[in-house]
């Protein structure tokens, strides 16, 4: 039989996870990544209306559109009514929406490269990716984030009388309509786990034993994010009176601390995954310092190495990476296996 490995030890995880979260300044680094969110979320809504403006979906687009909106903040969605009208009835939809999706792409794939520059932060790694390997990387994770993000928003909209106008329309019935409403939210939840999944397998210049659908640090980021977002949802619908006292920038404020927090849940996770990591690492060598993952690239992990204690003065002359006592020298090489 096949002997189970030693089971990990959970409360050092979360304090280590916790600990590395403050040590690495994901706080901080989660703030830059709401910048270059919100920088890609204006081009990618503006996508989207102009291409359900092109098919001739104006005046539904410019009413879900608005209602996700109002939700936040009332005056708003009244300010940017105008612009999303004018927006879907415009002859130039086209130009607008070929336009506004290259700007999309182009500023999310800033966020993917500083998403990527934080998780290598968190795995103790430098950026050795050739940039003709790098960049097109990139670029079609860009794409796929948009594509899962749009199937997200969808499925946020295609919800109450719009869903039943739809239905309508193609001809579902109530059973299906229940049966929609039921199920766009196990399918809400899976895609937010892929792209999680693929974020975190994709983004660092971290070289992964094989893809995982669901880690813990995914399924961690995924609780924080759930839990954020109803919260967000719960003020709200309960709390609004923040629009009567602070106008407008209530509502913004509120909309930023969500951005920002959900940045940070998918720091967090990536913590957890890197923290299990150097726990498995210490119960088989007790050498936890350094995490040995090989990033994609080559190369070393320079900022793990500081960590380390200086042990390097005692391998063997011409043996690199080998101890005095001739054990292997996987701990005084942060590349790894």
């Amino acid at each position: 039989m096949r002997r189970a490995g030693p089971r990990l030890n959970r409360v050092r995880i979360v304090k280590g996870a916790l600990r590395r979260l403050l040590d690495d300044e994901c706080l901080d680094r989660a703030a830059g990544l709401s910048f270059y969110a919100l920088l890609s979320a204006a081009p990618a809504i503006l996508a989207m209306v102009s291409l359900l403006g092109v098919v001739g979906e104006a005046e539904s687009t410019t009413k879900a559109v608005l209602s996700l909106v109002h939700g936040v903040s009332a005056e708003a969605a009244k300010a940017i009514r105008p612009i999303i009208v004018e927006l879907t009835e415009s002859s130039s939809a086209g130009v607008t929406l070929i336009g506004s999706l290259l700007l999309a792409i182009w500023s999310s794939s800033k966020y993917i490269g500083a998403l990527g520059r934080a998780l290598n932060a968190v795995y103790r790694v430098e950026e050795t990716r050739p940039y003709w390997k790098f960049k097109p990387l990139m670029l079609l994770m860009t794409v796929v984030t948009l594509i899962v993000l749009a199937a997200l928003g969808l499925l946020l909209v295609l919800s109450g009388p719009i869903a039943e106008t739809l239905g309508e329309l193609i001809g579902m019935g109530a059973v299906a309509l229940l049966i929609w409403n039921v199920v766009r939210w196990p399918v809400f939840v899976f895609f937010v786990m892929l792209l999680i999944a693929l974020l975190y397998y994709v983004t660092p210049n971290v070289r992964q034993p094989k893809f995982r659908w669901v880690s813990l640090g995914a399924f961690v980021a995924l609780l924080v994010l759930l839990a954020v977002s109803a919260c967000f949802v719960l003020y709200i619908n309960n709390f609004s009176s923040y629009n009567v006292t602070y106008g407008s920038i209530g509502g913004v404020i509120v909309g930023l601390a969500w951005v920002w927090m959900v940045n940070l849940s998918l720091l967090l996770g990536a913590e957890f995954d890197a923290e299990i990591e150097r726990e498995r690492q210490r119960q088989s060598d007790g050498d936890a310092d350094v995490l040995f993952r090989r990033p994609r690239g080559g190369g070393r992990s320079d900022r793990g190495s500081q960590e380390r204690p200086a042990d390097s003065s005692h391998s063997s002359p011409g043996r690199p990476g080998h101890g005095t006592h001739g054990s292997p020298g996987r701990r005084n090489q942060v590349t790894g296996r």
